[in-house]
């Protein structure tokens, strides 16, 4: 059996020690947690990087400030989006669209990111018939 010992080893683990403030960079900061939003607007314009992918941006009523405003995010992959109870992609939705749905919001270096988790529209019904 070999006895493990720390002769030679005693300056990389002082670097180490030393580093390791530089090594967890906010590692004592208490994270920024991400919050969701639920919202209901008006879809502005939508930007597409692909069928899937993009950015739409929404005028809606914000509580908080007390007056219609708009708000861009980004629609990713994972982002569910429904339309009259089916699943769509983002080449589905238009511009002028009445959509309700979700967004989470949190920091990532220092910067803001708006993702949209959920997207659902309800489309008026044409050519329904009474009775």
């Amino acid at each position: 059996m070999h006895k493990l010992s720390m002769r030679g080893h005693h300056g990389r683990v002082q670097v180490l020690l030393t580093l390791l403030p530089v090594l967890c960079v906010g590692c004592g900061e208490k994270q920024q947690q991400a919050e969701i939003f639920s919202l209901e607007g008006k879809v502005e314009k939508i930007e597409r990087s692909s069928d899937t992918t993009g950015k739409i941006t929404v005028a809606y009523f914000s509580e908080k400030q007390k007056q219609e405003i708009t708000g861009t995010a980004q629609v990713t992959k994972e982002t569910e989006i429904m339309i009259d109870g089916a699943a769509a992609t983002l080449k589905d939705l238009r511009d002028g669209e009445r959509v309700r749905g979700e967004v989470r919001v949190e920091k990532k270096g220092g910067k803001r990111v708006q993702t949209v988790l959920k997207i659902h529209v309800e489309r008026p019904k044409t050519g329904v018939s009474g009775g």
